[in-house]
């Protein structure tokens, strides 16, 4: 299953949960990126490089469609596929997509718009108007039906309406659509999040749910740290042990039994100072707190975490305040960093999890004896306790 995103630096971050969510039902879907400059985008299985080069009509200065989404009438030229499913960076997958990936589609699979869409198929003399968020697209005989120079042709050379705006959407629409080469397919597999249809559906059905207008808050409430979508493939399914800093650490031999898990986390200045009890492996070091260089290396991390923007220590990710406020407002304090790294496990689908050196006094062997922590600590303690009952962990001690 091959599902391509065209996108610019704009869209990257909300991208990311939309890759988030097709891979949590689609675990085997390749994730293709098309661009036209090199971007990073976590989750990201492939990348092409595209430029546009040419003027493109109905761009203003406010306009808040970019160039990027006319990628998509390039892709029978810029992918080796012979067919792909497209999806919109604002989109929102909600259940597993072979239904739709499976069916039998000549050239494009679409949906019909929502109400406003009559107001533009009345404009374009068509009977129906199609959506371009979702394209199930047969590359190889688009390829022969000379998609892309159709299209542009079209943009070129025919008379738009004024009410139409939606740019390659209305190219597909006057090529495909006209000629009757379009499939039209269930509105399930591109629902428009706040939108008025004559037949709705609750949201929570819709296969796609499609974010569209320039309010994309909603987008989030999916996300679960895309940021680290990197390490998921070295979570999802490994055993993972989560070393804490409290002292109790230091009263058990625990050393291997930390070193033989496939994922160790470890956080701040907790720094080894006896293998036997505390191991010495670290694929994770998330930092809460200002840390040299050379401290950094002590622990000779795979991978580097800042717990938010206010650390600027030279990290490969940056955890988002999105989803630590989430879990705040459940706590009704900030978490801990060991809460968060517990709640990023459970999110990626750890095998195991098992905690070192976890006593929710408050009080970290690295820390001046003074420190007042400003975290729930019975709070975590007590839901840290319940998934342990649940069988979601083991703490050891």
């Amino acid at each position: 299953m091959n599902i391509v995103y065209c996108l610019d630096d704009n869209y990257v971050s909300l991208a990311e949960v939309s890759i988030q969510t097709v891979k949590k039902y689609n675990p085997s879907a390749k994730i293709i990126i098309v661009s036209e400059k090199p971007i990073e985008v976590n989750g990201a299985d492939e990348y092409f490089v595209q430029p546009l080069n040419m003027e493109l009509r109905h761009k203003e200065e406010k306009d808040r469609i970019s160039d990027a989404t006319y990628l998509k009438l390039l892709l029978t030229a810029v992918l080796p596929y012979d067919r792909v499913l497209f999806l919109d960076g604002d989109t929102i997958c909600q259940k597993p997509l072979d239904e739709l990936w499976n069916k039998d589609v000549k050239y494009m699979g679409v949906t019909e718009g929502h109400n406003y869409s009559k107001i533009q198929a009345r404009a374009l003399g068509l009977r129906r108007y199609a959506l371009s968020g979702m394209l199930l697209m047969n590359l190889k005989n688009l390829r022969e039906y000379n998609f892309r120079e159709k299209c542009f042709k079209v943009l070129k050379e025919c008379k738009i309406p004024d009410n139409l705006f939606q740019h390659e959407e209305t190219a597909i629409n006057l090529t495909l659509n006209k000629e009757g080469k379009l499939t039209f397919l269930d509105k399930k597999f591109n629902y428009c999040h706040n939108r008025e249809y004559d037949n709705p559906i609750p949201e929570e059905k819709a296969v796609i749910l499609h974010i569209c207008g320039k309010d994309k808050s909603y987008m989030y409430r999916f996300m679960k740290y895309p940021e680290l979508m990197k390490i998921v493939p070295e979570i999802k399914e490994k055993r993972v042990a989560i070393v804490g800093n409290s002292g109790i650490i230091f009263n058990g031999k625990w050393g291997k039994d930390i070193d033989d898990h496939d994922f160790i986390i470890r956080f701040n200045r907790g720094f080894i100072k006896d293998k036997e009890c505390q191991g010495s492996k670290t694929s994770l070091l998330i930092l809460a707190c200002p840390m040299s260089g050379a401290e950094m290396e002590f622990f000779k991390p795979k991978y580097v975490a800042n717990r938010s923007k206010s650390y600027i220590n030279k990290a490969d990710f940056t955890i988002n305040s999105y989803e630590r406020a989430v879990i705040k407002n459940s706590l009704g304090a900030q978490p801990s960093t060991g809460f968060m790294a517990v709640n990023i496990c459970l999110s990626f689908g750890a095998k195991e999890i098992d905690l070192y050196g976890f006593s929710w006094d408050g009080i970290s062997w690295p820390n001046d004896p003074k420190y007042k922590t400003l975290h729930d600590m019975a709070k975590e303690k007590e839901i840290i306790l319940g998934w342990q009952n649940a069988g979601l962990l083991k703490i050891h001690k």
